[in-house]
């Protein structure tokens, strides 16, 4: 072969090369970035691992068993968490309010019961405005989780949005991203022990749609290396248990 199509053929190879990097780097449900990802999960010790209690899935797969109990502890107004983290969670809204931001909860611990008067409630507004019962049940539990299988119901979940949020708001959408408060969670949470949970790239692994506003404990250190792997939790787990 002439040394002219030897380099065009090179040339060829080396921009294929480079495509293909893009799309893994680009698709966060690829399989080779995923693969990535997964293998360079730093493995974890007991000594390294703080608040190993918390580091377990909880979804439609892992629900809680019936007769789940948790000790709690208040973390602003009268919401409350897991005595054992509740302090981690006081601690990330004083620090962040050092820093200028106003963190604002508006939903932590719920009770079993509580979790099915919401899926209950949630359902009747979708079929009010015109979905069949069936349809508006999917679509409930897309967005607020069967009873036993939410993070609300173990005390480790918070949803957070700003002050402000209901003067212009008649509920908790996805726009919360585009908020100072997301921002600071999005660089400090992990400090804390919270990760993002259903982050927007993994619906279809979750089950659960994109929620900015929702953060869960577990430790600080796995929520840093989460944090670090870009993978959701569901993933992370099964590689790293």
């Amino acid at each position: 072969m002439k040394p002219g199509k030897i380099l065009a053929v090179s040339i060829f190879g080396y921009l294929i090369y480079i495509g293909f990097q893009l799309f893994v780097m680009f698709n966060p449900n690829s399989p080779e970035r995923l693969r990535n990802a997964q293998e360079n999960i730093p493995s974890a010790t007991e000594q390294r691992a703080d608040n190993l209690w918390a580091y377990y899935l909880i979804n439609a797969d892992n629900p809680l068993p019936a007769d789940f109990t948790v000790g709690l502890d208040k973390v602003q107004g009268n919401y409350m968490l897991d005595e054992r983290c509740a302090g981690y969670a006081r601690q990330m809204i004083a620090d962040a309010a050092k820093d200028g931001i106003e963190l604002t909860v508006v939903s932590a611990y719920r009770s079993v019961q509580k979790q099915q008067e919401n899926l209950e409630s949630y359902t009747q507004r979708l079929i009010s405005l015109g979905h069949s019962s069936t349809e508006a049940r999917k679509l409930a539990e897309k967005e607020i989780a069967l009873p036993y299988t939410s993070e609300h119901n173990a005390g480790l979940a918070l949803d957070i949005l700003t002050p402000d949020w209901w003067e212009t708001h008649d509920d908790v959408t996805a726009d919360f991203e585009n908020t100072e408060q997301f921002r600071w969670l999005t660089e400090n949470a992990h400090k804390y022990g919270f990760i993002m949970r259903y982050p927007k790239e993994y619906e279809n692994v979750t089950g659960i749609i994109y929620e900015p506003w929702h953060y869960r404990f577990v430790g600080v250190f796995y929520a840093g290396e989460i944090k670090e792997s870009g993978l959701p939790l569901e993933y992370f787990y099964k590689t790293h248990f």
